[in-house]
């Protein structure tokens, strides 16, 4: 009894507590403690893939959280934290967050008691469970509309019109107030990514690229934008951290592309007034671009045809810097999304040096994704179908991501 006692307290101690600020490139907790992201996105309460086709594909999560049509949220939960993930990011669509569809009970399958909650209060519960086992939670506004992400759509500025769901940069902000102050007395919800892979925007009538931009001070300017959005909040919650991703894309002369990241960081960084909350975000997948022309197609070139040389020097140019102790606006990195299938070993030697960079930088990640389908094991998901248990544990994956998981 004594060992047992002895072994739960010794757990409680190696537990992060909040709030988090940041050092440099570092994220510390309340104890002045390094703490290491190692997070999961929990797809669903962004959207659907292709909702409003008339060719509908892939599943309807109905805007909540995918899984829990076939399992209890406690034992998704737990199934994460077995794993080794200490953080879940969870994406929603702001027109969820207005959502006053009452789930039925085949969405939500064993949890009997979310029926005829809309699509917030269940996210309510979601996040909920995930504090109750010590996992942390960063909220991520993924798109406007419920809608999978992310192609050349409306949902890449966090404002624009269009016929699903439109805002305005006011209303945007306000949905963030919104959850700050709903989740304010939960420590466990630690961080805000303020948008999710910042893009050139479709036109509603004319389809021509809207581009955001870093520090040109006009609607469209991302630095202004992402900075206001991180003040609003923190005059509601003071302890969150604001998590601000670089510019995914943008376009130039139409059809080429360029992919700063967080390349305008080293002129014009954020600057919030509540210090040391501040952590910069970055996505990389093997099918991601370094190169791209969009009229010329066959000279794209994608990370995973990239030599690992070249593939080292991109992550360090254009994100593993800011992390760096020496660079003046040093803050810390978190690798939002990266994720592949285990059934395409071909992008392996991509996982490998992209963790081998995670690991050298000691960055912060958020795997994608929990699960995405249940029957298609190529899917980027982790689970099993009964959604209970991480089983990626028994496919090549696991060699890297179960790494990451261990290292400290």
């Amino acid at each position: 009894m004594r060992l047992l006692v002895m072994f739960f307290l010794a757990a409680i101690s190696l537990q992060a507590q909040a709030p988090f600020h940041t050092e440099a490139g570092e994220i510390k907790d309340a104890s002045n403690q390094i703490f290491s992201m190692k997070g999961v996105n929990w797809w669903g309460a962004n959207g659907s893939q292709y909702p409003y086709s008339k060719d509908h594909k892939g599943s309807d999560t109905h805007a909540m959280p995918f899984g829990i049509q076939v399992q209890k949220i406690e034992q998704i939960a737990a199934a994460i934290k077995a794993a080794g993930f200490n953080t879940v990011r969870l994406p929603f669509s702001n027109q969820m967050l207005h959502d006053n569809t009452k789930a039925l009970a085949e969405w939500v399958g064993p949890n009997t008691g979310l029926i005829g909650k809309t699509p917030l209060e269940v996210m309510d519960s979601v996040v909920k469970v995930l504090s109750s086992e010590g996992i942390y939670v960063m909220l991520n506004n993924h798109s406007t509309t419920t809608h999978w992400c992310c192609n050349y759509d409306m949902n890449g500025l966090w404002f624009g019109k269009n016929k699903h769901w439109s805002q305005t940069p006011k209303q945007w902000i306000g949905d963030w107030k919104m959850l700050a102050q709903r989740y304010k007395d939960n420590p466990y919800v630690m961080a805000v990514d303020l948008r999710n892979e910042v893009r050139p925007q479709r036109g509603r009538f004319i389809p021509l690229p809207q581009n955001p931009n870093w520090g040109r001070g006009n609607r469209k300017d991302w630095h202004k934008a992402a900075t206001k959005a991180g003040n609003e909040i923190h005059s509601v919650n003071p302890n969150l951290l604001i998590v601000v991703e670089g510019i995914n894309a943008q376009t130039r002369f139409f059809t080429k592309l360029k992919f700063p990241h967080l390349l305008p960081v080293v002129k014009r960084p954020v600057v919030l007034k509540q210090a040391n909350k501040l952590v910069y975000e970055v996505h990389n997948y093997s099918f991601s671009w370094s190169r791209a022309n969009l009229a010329r197609p066959k000279k794209h070139i994608r990370y995973e045809n990239l030599d690992s040389l070249s593939r080292m020097q991109h992550y360090e140019k254009y994100w593993g810097f800011v992390v760096d102790k020496d660079f003046k606006n040093a803050a810390p990195v978190i690798l939002g999304e990266f994720g592949c299938s285990g059934t395409s070993n071909n992008v392996e030697p991509w996982l490998r040096d992209l963790t081998d960079f995670i690991q050298k930088k000691k960055i912060g990640f958020c795997w994608w994704t929990l699960e995405e389908s249940l029957l298609d094991n190529g899917s980027y998901g982790i689970m099993n179908s009964t959604m209970d248990r991480v089983n990626a544990d028994e496919d090549w994956r696991w060699k890297y991501l179960g790494t990451l998981l261990k290292s400290k």
